[in-house]
C-alpha cells in the first residue's frame, strides 16, 4: 500500500493451556495460560480481570460487565453475546474470530495489535478509545462510532458498515478501502484516512453537505 503504512500484528501462539472454571472467575483477578470453553455467563460482573495468554472459546454472555478487563495475548473464538460492555478495557495481541454481538461498549478502551476476523457486530461504541494496529477482516458493522478516538494503523478488509461516525476522531494511516460504508457522519474527522474513488465519488453528497456545497439537477 504505497503512501499508507499497514498495520503491525505482533503474531502469538497458545499451546499446553490448561482448563479453567469460568465460574470461578474472580472480578480483579488474572488468570493465565487457561483455556475456558463452551460457557454461559450469565448476570455477572467480571470487571477488572485480566486474561494473559488465554482462550475463550465459544462463550455465550448474556447481562454480563466486562468493564476495565484486560485481554493480553488472547484469543477469543465463537464468542455470542447479546451485548458486550467492556469500557476502559486494554485488548493487547488479542485475535477475535468467528463473533456475534449485539451492542459492544469499548469506550475509552486501548487495543493494539488486535484482529477481528469474521465478526458481525451490531452498534459498536468506540468513542474515545486509542486505536494502534487493529485490522477488520471480513466484518460487517450495523454501525461505528469512533467519536473523540484515536486510529492509527488501522485497516478494514472485505467489510460492511451501516454508518461510521467519526466526530472528532483523530486519524493516521486509516485505510478505510476495504469498507463498504453506507453512512459517515463527522466528515471532518476523516482526514489521515485513504479511500478509494469509487467510494469518493459515493460519499460526494455527504462531502458536499459538511462543506456547505448545495447540489441541484
Amino acid at each position: 500500500m504505497a503512501g499508507i503504512v499497514a498495520p503491525k500484528i505482533s503474531s502469538f501462539t497458545l499451546a499446553g493451556l490448561e482448563d479453567g472454571d469460568t465460574e470461578a472467575l474472580v472480578p480483579g483477578e488474572t488468570y493465565d495460560r487457561l483455556r475456558f470453553a463452551g460457557p454461559t455467563v450469565r448476570g455477572r460482573d467480571l470487571g477488572g480481570i485480566t486474561f494473559s495468554e488465554c482462550e475463550l472459546a465459544e462463550w455465550e454472555i448474556r447481562d454480563t460487565t466486562f468493564a476495565d478487563v484486560a485481554l493480553l495475548e488472547t484469543r477469543m473464538t465463537g464468542l455470542f453475546a447479546t451485548g458486550f460492555k467492556a469500557p476502559r478495557s486494554t485488548l493487547r495481541q488479542v485475535e477475535i474470530t468467528d463473533a456475534r454481538i449485539g451492542a459492544v461498549e469499548l469506550m475509552d478502551a486501548k487495543l493494539r495489535s488486535v484482529v477481528f476476523t469474521d465478526v458481525r457486530l451490531g452498534f459498536v461504541n468506540l468513542r474515545g478509545a486509542g486505536l494502534t494496529d487493529v485490522v477488520f477482516r471480513d466484518c460487517v458493522l450495523e454501525g461505528v462510532d469512533v467519536g473523540d478516538a484515536g486510529l492509527t494503523r488501522v485497516s478494514f478488509e472485505g467489510c460492511r458498515a451501516g454508518e461510521l461516525d467519526l466526530t472528532r476522531a483523530t486519524l493516521s494511516n486509516v485505510d478505510l478501502r476495504g469498507l463498504q460504508v453506507e453512512r459517515i457522519r463527522g466528515v471532518e474527522g476523516i482526514a489521515g484516512a485513504t479511500m478509494s474513488h469509487t467510494q469518493v465519488v459515493g460519499l460526494a453528497e455527504s462531502f458536499a453537505a459538511h462543506l456547505g456545497i448545495q447540489i441541484l439537477g
